[in-house]
C-alpha cells in the first residue's frame, strides 16, 4: 500500500498518529523547512511521537520519511486525479494520464537528484572505459536503449539479462570495469551477492535505487536516487524504469558534454547519412 494511502486511511493508527497524519496531509507545503520540534509543537505531540510515526511507516527516521512524503505529495498535489488512471477512463483520458505519470516520474527524479552525488557518479563514469550493468531483466531492458548512446560517448557496456551471465560477469571483473546496478528495492538477494563479490575484488559500484538506505546502497561507491510507486494505476514498477532512463540520459549528456562531444557529432552525422536513411 502506498504511503499517502496509508496516511489517509489511518488503519492501525492511534489517535495521536491520526492527528499527525491529518496535519501533514493538510499542511505539507510547510514541512520542507519544519524541524521535528516545530512539527511536534504544531501537532500538540512530541518529537518522539513524530519519530515513532515515521518508523511505523517504514522509515529510519523523520528526515527519511519527510523526503519520501514530500516527493509523493508533489506528484499528487497538482490535479491528483490526472496522476492515476481509473477503470472507466476513456482513451483520451488515458493518453493524458499516462503522459502525466511519465512527466511526474521524471520531475520527481529531477527534484531528488543530489548534484554532489551526480558529480561523484560522473567522475566514476569518466574514469572507467567499460560499464558492466546488473539488475533484473525488465530493468536491464532500459539499459539496452542506452548502449548505442554510451558508445557515442566513447564508453562500451555489457548488458546480460540471465542471472548466471551476470554472475560470470562479476566474477574476476577487471578493475577498469565500472559496475552499475539498477535495483528498485536495493534488496535483491542475487544482486547483493554480486555487489559483495565486486566489493571484495575492489571494483567500484554505481547504483540507482529508489531506496538510498538499502543494503545495496551501503555496498555502493556512489548512489543515485530513483523513484517508484507501488500502485499499478500510478505506473507501478514502470515509474522506476522511467526514472532510471532519465538518470542514464543525464549521465550520458554529461559524458557527451565533455571531450567526446565533437567525435559523437561526427559519428551521428555519419550514421544519419549512411545507415539511418
Amino acid at each position: 500500500m502506498g504511503l499517502l494511502r496509508r496516511m489517509r486511511e489511518k488503519k492501525g493508527f492511534s489517535e495521536t498518529e491520526s492527528m499527525i497524519a491529518d496535519y501533514m496531509l493538510e499542511h505539507f507545503r510547510e514541512l520542507a523547512d519544519a524541524s521535528v520540534r516545530q512539527l511536534a509543537k504544531n501537532t500538540y505531540t512530541s518529537s518522539a511521537a513524530i519519530v515513532r510515526f515515521s518508523q511505523k511507516l517504514g522509515f529510519e527516521g523523520y528526515p527519511d520519511f519527510k523526503i519520501n512524503f514530500l516527493a509523493e505529495m508533489m506528484r499528487h498535489d497538482d490535479e491528483p486525479e490526472e496522476r492515476y488512471f481509473l477503470e472507466n477512463d476513456n482513451l483520451p483520458a488515458l493518453i493524458d494520464k499516462i503522459m502525466n505519470i511519465g512527466i511526474g516520474a521524471i520531475k520527481e527524479t529531477h527534484d531528488l537528484l543530489d548534484p554532489a552525488a551526480v558529480a561523484r557518479a560522473l567522475h566514476l563514469m569518466r574514469t572507467h572505459d567499460y560499464y558492466d550493468f546488473y539488475g533484473t531483466g525488465s530493468n536491464l531492458c532500459v539499459v539496452n536503449m542506452m548502449v548505442d548512446s554510451l558508445m557515442l560517448a566513447g564508453k562500451h557496456s555489457s548488458v546480460h539479462i540471465p542471472p548466471e551471465m551476470q554472475y560470470l560477469q562479476a566474477k574476476d571483473a577487471p578493475k577498469h570495469h565500472l559496475a552499475i546496478f539498477l535495483s528498485c528495492s536495493g534488496e535483491n538477494r542475487l544482486l547483493l551477492k554480486l555487489a559483495e563479490e565486486l566489493n571484495r575484488q575492489g571494483n567500484s559500484i554505481l547504483s540507482v535505487t529508489a531506496h538510498p538506505k538499502s543494503t545495496l546502497a551501503e555496498l555502493s561507491t556512489v548512489v543515485l536516487r530513483g523513484v517508484t510507486t507501488e500502485a499499478v494505476n500510478e505506473g507501478g514498477p514502470r515509474v522506476f524504469k522511467l526514472s532510471c532512463l532519465y538518470i542514464l540520459h543525464v549521465m550520458w549528456g554529461a559524458l557527451l558534454a565533455g571531450t567526446h562531444y565533437k567525435p559523437a557529432i561526427r559519428k551521428s552525422e555519419w550514421l544519419a547519412k549512411n545507415y539511418y536513411l
